[in-house]
């Protein structure tokens, strides 16, 4: 947002004259965060001045209120340096606030869906809001899919007790179903996040039942082989089970003990664990979507939300890996994607 620079005055303008902007995109203030700022300002001073507009006898912060805040925790500090600005409607007023804040550690997944809803309120198309915020529209969709969250879940992703990609597939489920998932992930029922957001694709999936479990009655000759496939199916897994004791026995040995075994063929049987390693990452993601459907296919009760995990079921638990969304459908975010709207 440009603002032209002749309608720009840097002046020292008391504390008690200037006040917030109700229409402020970002509610949540870190304390500790404002008292580093403070501590920065009570030591080299205020490096950069905030904006604010004529309100009344008084003025209101267009940019910087969360300088403004900290300054307000200096010992003596009376006045605080600020850019007037002459002529700066409400709806400049409001963008300027949001790209100040968009893309801070501290601005909550919920302050940013709500500010891109906002615009949108202003009459501004998803294209629009992506070009001047130097974000994707897939992205700017995404965020505000988080407006269909229930009050309480919201609330949860506003602490950061729920991360953006998992938030962003239960924003597509019913309120219902996006307690069942919630409750389940505050237990610690999910061992990393993207078991809790494929979980969340499951029963997305159960909604509009895709790509479940056929319902049609088998014949006597179809039931017989179908239990040969699973017969089949469990003597592969033990083979993996032994190959992956192998494979252990392998990872124990040193570089240089594994040179001197496979002289003249390292490569190639790089080259073949390399190929199992690969194999053996898509089944895990085949396997974790398969987990996923089954336990939201049996699923029938709907739980009240638990805000807060059991205290002794909390305790020791590890923090989740790396997001890694498996098989997500065409108009769904990839891994990437949802690594760069996190």
């Amino acid at each position: 947002m440009s603002v032209n620079e002749a309608n720009i005055q840097v002046i020292a303008i008391p504390l008690a004259e200037i006040e917030p902007n109700p229409d402020q995109p970002r509610k949540f203030f870190d304390g500790a965060k404002l008292e580093e700022l403070a501590a920065q300002f009570r030591t080299v001073g205020q490096l950069q001045p905030i904006v604010v507009r004529p309100a009344g006898d008084k003025f209101q912060i267009v940019m910087g209120e969360r300088r403004w805040r900290a300054m307000h925790l200096v010992e003596g500090a009376a006045t605080i340096e600020a850019k007037v600005v002459a002529s700066v409607d409400d709806e400049n007023a409001f963008i300027m606030g949001i790209s100040e804040n968009i893309g801070r550690a501290d601005m909550t997944l919920m302050e940013e869906a709500q500010a891109y809803a906002d615009l949108v309120g202003f009459g501004y198309q998803a294209e629009r809001i992506a070009e001047m915020f130097g974000k994707t529209v897939d992205y700017v969709k995404w965020r505000m899919d988080l407006l269909n969250l229930t009050t309480d879940i919201a609330e949860l992703v506003a602490e950061g007790k729920i991360k953006a990609d998992f938030a962003w597939y239960l924003s597509k489920l019913t309120p219902a179903n996006q307690k069942v998932a919630v409750t389940r992930y505050m237990k610690g029922d999910f061992r990393t996040e993207t078991d809790a957001s494929t979980f969340a694709q499951a029963l997305r999936m159960k909604e509009n039942q895709e790509g479940f479990f056929s319902e049609k009655e088998l014949s006597e000759k179809e039931k017989e082989d179908k239990v040969k496939e699973r017969n089949q199916a469990k003597s592969k897994v033990d083979q993996v089970e032994r190959a992956g004791t192998l494979l252990d026995e392998l990872a124990k040995l040193t570089p240089s003990e594994l040179a001197e075994l496979f002289e003249g063929e390292v490569g190639k049987h790089l080259d073949a664990v390399e190929r199992v390693r690969k194999a053996a990452a898509e089944a895990v993601k085949k396997l974790r979507k398969a987990k996923a459907m089954s336990e939201a296919k049996q699923l029938t009760v709907r739980p009240e939300l638990e805000v807060e995990p059991d205290a002794e079921e909390a305790e020791g638990e590890e923090e989740p890996g790396e997001v890694e969304i498996a098989e997500v459908a065409a108009e769904e975010p990839d891994e990437a994607e949802l690594a760069a709207a996190a």
